[in-house]
């Protein structure tokens, strides 16, 4: 039997050997492991890409994002997965309005709420934290972390489009947002809740004593080792009595290896 079906479709190896040293030369430019995402999926997004640039094998591609940092930008950016919006899954954010967020505001007796956005692509997520914090009668305190510059440099200015602030409703709108020429932008009183920083899941180090910690959409495209391993790390993030939300697709099948119980549905608190 062949090598190639002898090895995992989660394995680069798979893929031959101009692609293994694509992705040895992608961490090297920038911290991004390959090997620990869904190979099958990343490599036919990649194959596509380097097919669109007109190039011959993953060695040229190499080649070209290490010669030109505009270039290994672009590629970033693609990699990325930048899908987000406010209050995304509205049933889910209604579990946490309702019955996940109030004890943890009463537990922190007027301290504020620790909550770390991974993945937070453009900030509609860590800001969506923020005001349900605030509307909760809490004090967030909201870090946003994603690998991708330019999504954390929209996030930080807080400049959405008509279209991207679809999901908030007239009262967010109204307490939060200012109208701008071009959309919305958030106001002061909501930005000074949230932080923007660059991290890598598979590779920085993670937040402690959180109490709430928001990892949605993002599990989905890592290989089972390195979804185990973001795992771990968010449940060690948490306090004591601290809240792991997952996203829709998400569920964790065994809580209890990490230390978690489910106490709703995407909803896991640290024991």
């Amino acid at each position: 039997m062949s090598r190639q079906f002898i090895q995992s479709r989660d394995d680069i190896n798979t893929y031959g050997t101009d692609y293994v040293h694509f992705c040895m030369r992608l961490k090297k430019l920038t911290d991004i492991d390959l090997a620990s995402y869904k190979a099958q999926q990343m490599h036919r997004r990649l194959l596509n890409y380097k097919n669109r640039q007109g190039l011959a094998d993953f060695y040229a591609l190499s080649v070209s994002i290490q010669k030109d940092p505009k270039k290994l930008a672009h590629l970033v950016d693609f990699l990325t997965i930048n899908v987000s919006e406010f209050f995304r899954n509205e049933e889910h954010w209604k579990v946490l309005r309702a019955s996940v967020l109030p004890p943890i505001v009463k537990a922190r007796a007027g301290k504020p709420v620790e909550i770390w956005s991974a993945g937070s692509s453009a900030g509609q997520e860590a800001y969506s934290l923020a005001m349900t914090v605030l509307e909760a009668g809490g004090t967030p305190r909201v870090l946003g972390t994603d690998i991708d510059e330019p999504s954390l440099a929209k996030a930080r200015e807080g400049s959405y489009s008509s279209s991207e602030i679809e999901g908030l409703d007239r009262l967010h709108l109204a307490k939060y947002f200012d109208k701008t020429p071009t959309g919305y932008k958030v106001r002061e009183v909501l930005k000074r809740s949230v932080l923007f920083e660059r991290r890598n899941l598979l590779s920085d180090p993670y937040p402690r004593d959180l109490d709430l910690a928001v990892c949605r959409n993002v599990l989905i495209y890592f290989t089972d080792k390195g979804k185990q391993q973001v795992l771990r790390g968010l449940a060690d993030s948490l306090r004591p009595g601290g809240v792991l939300f997952t996203g829709a697709t998400e569920a964790v099948f065994n809580p209890s290896a990490y230390g978690l119980k489910q106490i709703y549905p995407f909803f896991y608190e640290r024991a």
